[in-house]
């Protein structure tokens, strides 16, 4: 499966096997977290999926085909989680203070995707901000950034 998931994302057969593994779990961590914003309001739009795509796309540079294997294993590791913490851990142990700020930009930027930030929305920002160990001050920067984009 890890071979399979490695051809998804652009790697070549028989790389390295732990650069394939934390390149897998960055990308796949980052859409799983990006899925859980689309999902935080109960409701994921045409606009916020389409964003999530988008995102990902650009955020790895990925073919859209490759993106939409990457969102099928993305909504499978969702589905089988408990809670957003052990996606979070990972991403602390995986990805640099920079990542994790990008991380949360793109998520403000899905949550401005449909026009309205909705209370569960803000509410799963903050969290994440918090449980990925980044400041208020990167918490109000990503969102800013966000919402002059948008």
């Amino acid at each position: 499966m890890l071979r399979r998931i490695g051809k998804v994302i652009g790697l070549k057969d028989a790389v390295d096997e732990p650069v394939v593994q934390n390149k897998l779990n960055i990308e796949l961590l980052a859409t799983v977290l990006l899925l859980e914003a689309a999902h935080a309001d109960y409701e994921c739009s045409e606009e916020e999926l389409e964003h999530v795509i988008e995102t990902v796309k650009s955020l790895f540079n990925l073919p859209h085909e490759h993106v939409e294997e990457l969102l099928e294993f993305a909504h499978s590791e969702r589905g089988t989680a408990v809670d957003l913490y052990e996606f979070t851990r990972r991403a602390n142990d995986k990805m640099s203070r920079d990542e994790k700020c990008a991380i949360v930009e793109a998520v403000w930027r899905i949550v401005y995707a449909d026009g309205q930030i909705d209370k569960h929305e803000e509410h799963f920002v903050r969290r994440l901000a918090n449980l990925l160990w980044l400041e208020h001050k990167d918490f109000i920067t990503a969102k800013l950034r966000a919402r002059d984009r948008s």
